[in-house]
């Protein structure tokens, strides 16, 4: 998944040759300096397993519309929500031509992104992405009333074909192995790339001969192919990978590190392609899409993006579909045929910025690169290194670490011998074939995400443990592990019949549950931000939990217990098979975090319905520099958890010594220079808020996508919505202001998490996605307690002062029921925060006065809102997220 950072507006650079062909370059046999045309490079037909034959010229005939088809179009598929006087979600359009004119440019963008209409199914999203192309069409073309052409969005007359031998002879690999001379060099384009600042509107600007697909044309201008050895899954896609390193630089593997350091401005290529059957029969390859990356350090600011193919296939044009904010690039959803004699098409996504920064700020060595690294690069044969021993892995591809040796374009090893194997890679070691091969499928698919720098620990800190990169948790996996709630287990060995589980709609096994069920209240579907069911997921996951060691067999002999490990993967391979099928289309939940320009409340009725009941109360609290002072002042909650690198100084204790600092001895436990100290502000945001809205409170987090995958709610981006500013420089918050008084945006926060938001918040989700992590909150971890306490974002903060209000806060008392023990030094700062102008009497303590309480503890929930609100306006609006006693390094 790329992303584009910035516009998409072209640079200029040298100019494209006179058919449309790479620019700079004249004839492929030019030299690069000038001089003399490079070394002919000698090029063999590839011995490659993965074959791609693409197909011939496409064949579709012209589409005609009528405006007032166009028109009764829009009336059956929007007119139900938004066609006057419907006002759903605040759009609205009239269905007059003026009227249409005027709504088509948004409605055309939200059907492309496939946001609208919302959670749609696989059929409607055709419908949806044709509306959406019928629109452009038609806007483009002056918005006549009588008929005109429905043309493919972006597409581009011209352009180069791919010569029918090199189509022919296509593999993962290209379609011929350069030999084994240095590659050939372009600096002009090194150049020019190194001073890019935006990618160029067309994939023909870009590297000599990319869109020739011609091995040897690229080999000599330095480009070449490799393929990784455990691949994302991409909807079942083709892939050709290449990599061109500018001249006088190389990829040099570090050993201390076992990682490849990759110079600036080296470029990354991924074409995907999905397989056509023309009008004869013949099964062919169509290119979809071009993904580049021009990698840059720091990481953010690497330029990436995706070049999306014309139907014709000879010209990529980069992928410019905005978001509601008008950042560039969103989701976007395409249709393709798959079989030119019946016209039955299927829906391909293409993911947005956001869904690849999820993805590549995880990266191996933080370099935003996926695929290729040492344990990608090394290809094995069959059945090692957990390769699938049914697989067919030919020699170009085992010897591809040489070739690239060879080549100049690797340096720091001899040969492929030198790099790790997955089997031994770290301290421990797989239990047995079956752990091996699901650590090759998470290193492709889950590890990106799932490891300290990856989005799902990043937004959910609680699961730092779950790293699934190689060396990380999954050989030797615990089976006592949890969840972060604590509640299930990843993987359940104590289920009376595992064939009936796998079956079952909520499967015990989380992991499991992840890759083979659908997204639901408590998970997200596994591998996330990708199209379509990966069975080989779910069946690699179900054969690994078979092949544990179950507490049920202890007792039986060695070959009574590999006799029920046998059972139990013939079951597996059963259960996958009788329930996990590739779906005939695809469905696609766009996902579009950002909000309007200008900025509009996510709820326009904020100022009528504050202030009269049930939210009389959200006026009537005075919020004062009391409230300001407490949400910044540092108190110590807890104690920081010491990692390697990082230092503490010694410290003298503070003020006030709490019994939870100190042992039974009445020693500290852990010197006093090591106590974490957080800002009320900082712990109700990072313990409550930024479980949806992310730890950054941009939007993104695995609640977030959940929630919009169940019922469509879009979490809203408070950084740049709530607490930014307008155009003029206005912050966001003073039109709450000029309603509300001072501080209106603190009151309008509180309201929205209070009830004012129109999103559904169930128990189920609120119990699974509202987790402690390191932050020192508590509350109790019963569904039956968040319907007293209310299922909505402070419900959380109303939960954490019932508790205090008992005493319970930290205690892992069962009435009420304390779920975080860990958090008992953050009592103090609760209790802080709960009492704020809201003293804690005797009755209300001991809950005697029914009233009383339920006043109090409303009360309490709004300070606590007050405190998020702090933090938000003033260190996340900057850039500023305070660390988690996890995070010592960054403190």
């Amino acid at each position: 998944m790329l992303v584009l950072a910035g516009g998409c507006s072209s640079q200029e650079g040298p100019p494209a040759a006179p058919d449309g062909g790479p620019p700079g370059t004249g004839t492929p046999d030019a030299g690069s300096d000038g001089g003399p045309g490079p070394t002919p490079v000698t090029c063999l037909p590839t011995n490659s397993n993965e074959r791609i034959p693409l197909r011939l010229a496409a064949t579709r005939e012209p589409v005609f519309e009528t405006f007032d088809n166009l028109r009764a179009r829009v009336d059956t598929q929007c007119g139900t929500c938004h066609k006057a006087p419907e006002i759903r979600g605040g759009f609205q359009y009239t269905s007059s031509h003026a009227g249409l004119r005027d709504a088509a440019t948004s409605m055309a963008r939200m059907a492309t992104q496939g946001a609208m209409p919302p959670l749609p199914t696989s059929d409607q999203l055709k419908q949806a992405v044709a509306l959406g192309q019928a629109l452009s069409s038609w806007l483009a073309q002056g918005t006549p009333e009588g008929s005109f052409e429905v043309r493919e969005e972006g597409s581009s007359d011209g352009g180069v074909a791919v010569a029918r031998d090199v189509g022919e002879a296509m593999t993962d690999l290209g379609h011929c192995i350069p030999g084994a001379a240095p590659l050939g060099r372009d600096p002009e384009k090194d150049a020019w790339f190194a001073q890019l600042t935006t990618l160029p509107r067309l994939l023909s600007e870009t590297d000599t001969g990319i869109v020739t697909f011609d091995a040897r044309t690229l080999a000599q201008h330095g480009t070449v192919a490799f393929a990784p050895t455990y691949p994302l899954f991409s909807d079942h896609a083709k892939k050709l990978r290449q990599v061109h390193v500018p001249a006088g630089s190389s990829i040099r593997y570090e050993p201390s590190t076992q990682r490849f350091d990759i110079p600036p401005n080296t470029r990354f290529y991924k074409t995907f392609f999905k397989p056509v059957k023309d009008a004869q029969g013949r099964v062919g390859y169509r290119k979809i899409e071009t993904r580049l990356i021009v990698v840059r350090q720091p990481w953010q600011d690497s330029l990436f993006g995706t070049y999306l193919w014309n139907e014709e296939e000879t010209v990529a044009e980069l992928h410019d579909l905005r978001y509601r904010d008008g950042s560039s690039f969103s989701d976007r959803v395409l249709v393709y045929r798959t079989d030119e004699a019946t016209g039955t098409t299927r829906n391909y996504a293409i993911p947005g910025r956001h869904r690849c920064i999820d993805c590549h700020t995880g990266s191996e060595a933080q370099n935003f690169v996926l695929g290729f690294t040492p344990l990608q690069l090394n290809r094995r044969p069959a059945g090692e290194g957990g390769v699938d021993a049914s697989a067919s892995v030919l020699p170009d591809e085992l010897s591809q670490v040489d070739r690239m040796i060879q080549y100049g374009v690797l340096t720091g090893i001899r040969s492929s011998a030198d790099l790790p194997k997955l089997e031994t890679y770290g301290s421990k070691r797989p239990r047995n074939l079956q752990e091996l091969e699901l650590q090759g499928y998470f290193i492709g698919n889950c590890a990106q995400c799932h490891n300290p720098e990856g989005f799902a620990v990043k937004s959910n800190p609680a699961i730092a443990s779950l790293d699934f990169s190689a060396g990380g948790i999954l050989y030797q996996f615990p089976p006592s592990l949890k969840e972060s709630n604590g509640l299930r287990p990843y993987v359940h060995l104590g289920v009376t019949d595992f064939a009936a589980d796998l079956r079952s709609p909520a499967p015990a096994s989380t992991l499991f549950q992840r890759v083979a069920r659908d997204t639901d209240e408590r998970i997200i579907h596994m591998p996330a931000n990708v199209p379509g069911q990966d069975c080989r997921a779910a069946l690699l996951v179900a054969r690994w939990i078979a092949s544990l060691d179950w507490p049920r067999d202890n007792g039986l002999s060695q070959e009574q217990k590999e006799a029920q490990r046998q059972e139990r993967l013939r079951q597996a391979e059963l259960a996958v098979r009788d329930t996990c099928q590739d779906p005939p289309d695809v469905r696609w939940v766009s996902e579009d975090f950002t909000d309007k320009v200008p900025y509009e409340p996510r709820n326009p009725h904020w100022a009528t319905s504050m202030g009269t009941p049930p939210f009389e109360y959200l006026t009537r609290y005075p919020i004062t520099q009391a409230h300001e002072t407490l949400a910044r002042q540092r108190i110590p909650t807890n104690f920081w958890i010491p990692k390697p690198g990082c230092h503490f100084e010694s410290s003298a204790p503070p003020p006030s010594i709490e019994p939870w600092m100190k042992d039974a001895l009445g020693n500290p436990k852990q010197p006093w220079g090591e106590l974490y100290y957080a800002t009320p502000g900082a712990v109700v945001f990072q313990g409550i808020c930024a479980n949806c809205h992310g730890r950054a409170g941009d939007g993104q987090s695995g609640a977030a996508k959940t929630l919009v995958a169940l019922n469509g709610s879009r979490v809203a981006n408070l950084v740049k919505g709530l607490a930014g500013t307008s155009s003029t420089g206005e912050p966001h918050m003073a039109m709450f202001e000029r309603v509300l008084g001072p501080h209106g945006g603190a009151r309008y926060l509180a309201w929205m998490a209070s009830g004012g938001t129109t999103v559904t918040f169930t128990p189920e989700f609120m119990q699974a996605w509202i987790k402690y992590g390191d932050v020192d909150i508590d509350f109790s971890p019963r569904e039956t307690d968040w319907g007293k306490w209310g299922a909505n974002m402070l419900g959380a903060a109303r939960g954490a002062c019932d508790l205090v209000r008992a005493g319970k806060f930290g205690t892992g008392s069962s009435e009420p029921p304390s779920g975080n023990p860990n958090a008992l030094g953050g009592a103090t700062l609760w209790k802080r925060v709960c009492t704020l102008d809201n003293p804690l009497t005797p009755d209300i303590e001991a809950g005697t006065d029914d009233a009383a309480v339920a006043e109090w503890l409303q009360r309490a929930q709004f300070n606590a809102g007050v405190m998020a609100y702090f933090y938000l306006r003033d260190e996340l609006s900057q850039g500023r997220i305070a660390p988690l006693r996890s995070e010592c390094a960054k403190r």
